[in-house]
């Protein structure tokens, strides 16, 4: 074999090995993603089990706080309805800091009666949920919540 035609072949031998292996990786990262493992966000609080019977504080990275009933859909969003948010009566958004904010200068606000309407349902983004926790009925929100549905009825 003279020497031009050996170089061309171990180069061959090198694209093969390097196409094969390249094949080998690309289809275990679609069959790893495929199962879930990879998405965005999987090992979130998110897949914890919500107790169904009670609201949730959502807690945003953006450092909103969301109050609702909270589904996991087992994809990238999380689903939140019959939703409420805090906002303060000097400001006309929800504060940034709502935990720093005096609490007697905040309001419980019901999710659809803004400018634009919006449907009482939200699809969040799964990496931009912070954390969440149940609400128990003895706290002020859900105290808010049960006034709030009592008084328009």
């Amino acid at each position: 074999m003279s020497e031009g035609n050996k170089g061309a072949s171990v180069s061959l031998k090198t694209l093969g090995i390097v196409l094969i292996v390249l094949v080998v990786l690309v289809g275990g990262y679609y069959l790893v993603n495929s199962k879930g493992i990879l998405k965005s966000g999987s090992n979130s609080a998110t897949k914890t089990k919500t107790d169904d019977g009670k609201y949730q504080a959502v807690f945003l990275t953006n450092g909103q706080v969301y109050f609702g009933k909270l589904k996991d859909d087992d994809g990238n969003y999380v689903k939140l309805t019959d939703i409420y948010y805090l906002q303060s009566k000097d400001q006309s958004v929800q504060p940034k800091d709502a935990a720093a904010a005096d609490q007697s200068n905040l309001t419980l606000i019901k999710l659809g009666k803004e400018l634009h309407a919006p449907a009482d349902e939200m699809n969040i983004s799964r990496q931009q949920v912070l954390f969440w926790e149940n609400i128990n009925e003895d706290g002020k929100v859900f105290q808010a919540i049960k006034e709030y549905k009592a008084s328009n009825k």
